[in-house]
């Protein structure tokens, strides 16, 4: 061994590709397994020989031809690492082999099939040149596409280059016995393909009885070597069969799509358009990746472009539905939605069109299952709710219907905010089939809603009552629905307070089945109650022992009752002392205090400049014995609160309003009278028909006075608080 395949043995973490470890193809002369490309994650597949004496040559063959040969539908060789025979590797594009397990299913879509058997044929076209002599079940495999392709260059040789028939019909022999195929009784090797390919397209439609009755002529030469794969093409083209096949031309249209001007490209979606609106089931069964990675990655190209470069320009538009609807449906059909599917249907979202949204709120529910929360409540649930708002009531019923899919998806402040503002119009919209469902909408999310401060019990009262005065039947009957649907979320207080008050007006509605429900409905409310009360009565039986009482009796009067012995009572009650009597020199000193206190109070504002001859001031006089005054305690009663309530009340006489702002003024003025002149504090005018209740104003006169008037003070002080106090004074007389 050189000191370079030495090397490459020991250095295997340099294998630029990383290989699961489980194959996905077996015999007994390759293993294949899927893997990734290190330096740019490119999927690819490794087919891995399995060398033994018995099959070097052929193992050797098919490296050499992968080398050489790069003919179209053979599987596209990478890179072939061949210098360790315990380490060979064919690396080819990712494939997959043929999935005979599913066969069955295939079946069900023949075009399919037939699109299969016209890929094998268009690459034994191209080797016409040369004999493959390995066509059966294990040599096709599958391209990320959905093409057939073929592998396994074994036996593989030009025409020319085979100087010994019989020995290369014994490499057939022992090849065909090595993988399972049956050896070829004909010992003509250059039919030997044409024998294979016959065999392989009885087996693809599970017999030659089940092969397409104008073919099967045509199969039976080429079985006999009676035709080249050639000739035979020829003669199916010429069959209704292969006329009637619209995936043939699909695939003749898009298979050269990635080199096609735009307006080429859109007359091949044109073309595939066509197909799918004349028969959906062409694009159900098909073959492997066939969907996934020839027409769902074209379509999107194609409507992207369309948005892009024009827009909703009506010609645009027009031509955006239809390969829209056929892109939503062959998606759905295959569960398939990679990042450039979903960047579509956001895209798609935010069309102003309504044809447009209407069909992806036809396949939102499904469409929904392939994106997780965060994709649907930023990138749809914007242009979602748009729709609640549109003016074609057909467009807003739709996007109604389409709630119960989006709101498991959206976050708390969308639903109980945002939606929630939009179902309060829709419940009062023109239309009755978006008022009804409306309801119907609300009982199928009410499980959802917030639970916080009694958010929910009180949208779903409020949203039944509304629609319980609907003046249609059917609105008021969807919220009796509704009501029955959500007795499990309302407690028993909120059904006592609330509920039963929603239902009852039902009672008395003017639609006899209205009235029937909601009687059924209104007693199993009540039952709910009962139940509760039961329990609660298990409970406090010993608690509480309270007797019935008859209120009747109260306010009888009874003119016969014997009221004596009340009296007595009353009377016993009273605490009857006699007043002391006063020493004459108390007699004095109480007149004096008298005097002292309210002399000022009954004299008039014109005694205020009166002065002595000698000059005295008689209202800055003192008390003789220099006592200072104290306040008056004043008693109030237990019915004062109510009775200024009373005189508040009396909003419609201003003046009162303008005495109590005249009485706030003063007090808020006492405490800087000192230096205000006598006069001005004595000017004050009322209106004669301030006079308001005597009680009420003597009552926050003797409140203002007993707040303001000092324990003690100056001489100037105690002058100015006591003219105030005379000023008003005279309001208690009244």
């Amino acid at each position: 061994m050189s000191f370079i395949n030495l090397f490459k043995s020991l250095s295997n973490f340099q294998f630029p590709y990383t290989l699961e470890e489980k194959p996905v193809y077996e015999s007994n002369l390759w293993q294949a397994f899927n893997g990734l490309r290190k330096s740019d994650s490119l999927p690819i597949t490794a087919f891995k020989a399995i060398r033994s004496p018995q099959n070097e040559s052929l193992i050797a063959n098919a490296i050499h031809k992968s080398k050489v040969l790069k003919i179209p539908g053979l599987c596209g060789v990478l890179e072939i690492f061949d210098s360790d025979p315990q380490s060979t590797f064919i690396i080819t594009e990712r494939v997959i082999p043929f999935p005979w397990d599913e066969i069955a299913s295939l079946r069900r879509n023949a075009e399919s099939l037939e699109l299969g058997i016209y890929q094998i044929m268009t690459t034994l076209q191209f080797l016409d040149s040369f004999v493959l002599g390995t066509i059966g079940k294990g040599s096709i495999f599958i391209d990320s596409k959905g093409q057939w392709l073929l592998f396994g260059l074994e036996l593989c040789a030009r025409v020319t280059e085979i100087d010994d028939p019989d020995q290369f019909l014994d490499r057939v022999s022992a090849y065909s016995s090595l993988v399972g195929n049956s050896s070829p009784s004909e010992r003509n090797y250059r039919k030997i393909d044409a024998i294979q390919l016959s065999s392989l397209i009885s087996q693809i439609f599970g017999g030659r009885t089940m092969v397409p009755k104008d073919w099967q002529t045509s199969l039976q030469a080429l079985a006999a070597g009676k035709s080249t794969i050639r000739s035979f093409m020829n003669k199916l083209q010429s069959t209704e069969t292969w006329k009637l096949n619209p995936l043939i031309e699909v695939y003749q249209h898009l298979k050269e799509l990635h080199i096609k001007e735009p307006q080429e490209k859109l007359v091949a979606m044109t073309h595939l358009q066509n197909s799918f609106f004349e028969n959906r089931d062409l694009y159900h069964n098909s073959s492997p990746n066939f969907l996934e990675g020839l027409i769902i990655p074209e379509i999107t190209d194609i409507i992207k472009w369309l948005i892009t470069n024009q827009g909703n320009v009506a010609s645009a538009v027009a031509r955006i539905i239809p390969l829209l609807a056929t892109f939503l449906d062959v998606s759905v059909v295959k569960g398939y939605f990679p990042d450039n599917s979903k960047q579509l249907i956001y895209d798609s979202f935010g069309l102003t069109d309504r044809q447009i949204r209407f069909l992806l709120l036809i396949y939102l529910p499904k469409i929904s299952k392939h994106l997780n929360k965060n994709e649907i409540s930023a990138k749809i649930y914007p242009h979602f709710i748009q729709g609640m708002a549109d003016s074609d009531k057909t467009l807003r019923l739709q996007t109604l219907k389409s709630i119960p899919t989006i709101v498991p998806f959206i976050t708390e402040r969308q639903l109980n905010n945002e939606l929630l503002r939009y179902l309060a119009k829709t419940q009062v919209d023109v239309d009755v089939e978006i008022r009804t469902w409306t309801v119907i909408i609300i009982t199928q999310i009410s499980t959802l809603l917030s639970k916080s401060s009694g958010n929910r019990s009180n949208i779903l009262a409020t949203a039944y009552t509304k629609s319980l005065k609907d003046p249609v039947t059917k609105p008021r009957l969807a919220a009796l629905h509704g009501l029955a649907k959500s007795i499990d979320l309302f407690d028993v207080s909120t059904i006592a307070n609330k509920i039963l008050t929603v239902i009852a007006p039902g009672l008395l509605d003017k639609d006899p089945l209205v009235r029937r429900k909601a009687k059924n409905l209104f007693q199993i409310y009540l039952d709910k109650l009962e139940n509760e009360a039961k329990a609660l009565q298990e409970i406090s039986t010993n608690e509480f022992d309270a007797e019935d009482i008859d209120f009747d009796q109260y306010g009888e009067v009874d003119e016969n009752a014997d009221d004596s012995e009340l009296v007595k009572q009353f009377m016993d009650t009273l605490m009857l002392t006699a007043m002391p009597e006063l020493t004459l020199e108390q007699t004095k000193t109480a007149q004096e205090d008298e005097w002292r206190i309210n002399g000022e109070r009954t004299q008039d504002a014109g005694w205020d400049g009166l002065h002595s001859d000698n000059g005295r001031d008689f209202t800055n006089a003192k008390p003789a014995n220099g006592a200072n005054a104290t306040p008056v305690a004043v008693e109030t009663f237990w019915n004062d609160e109510l009775n200024q309530d009373l005189d508040e009340d009396a909003w419609d006489d201003q003046n009162f309003w303008d005495e109590d702002a005249a009485i706030q003024e003063n007090e808020a003025s006492i405490p800087t009278m000192t230096n205000v002149p006598k006069t001005a504090t004595n000017t004050t005018k009322r209106s004669a028909n301030s006079m308001i209740s005597s009680k009420s104003r003597a009552h926050r006169l003797k409140s203002t006075v007993n707040s303001t008037r000092p324990q003690k003070g100056k001489p100037a002080e105690r002058k100015a608080i006591d003219d105030e106090e005379d000023d008003d004074a005279w309001i208690g007389e009244w």
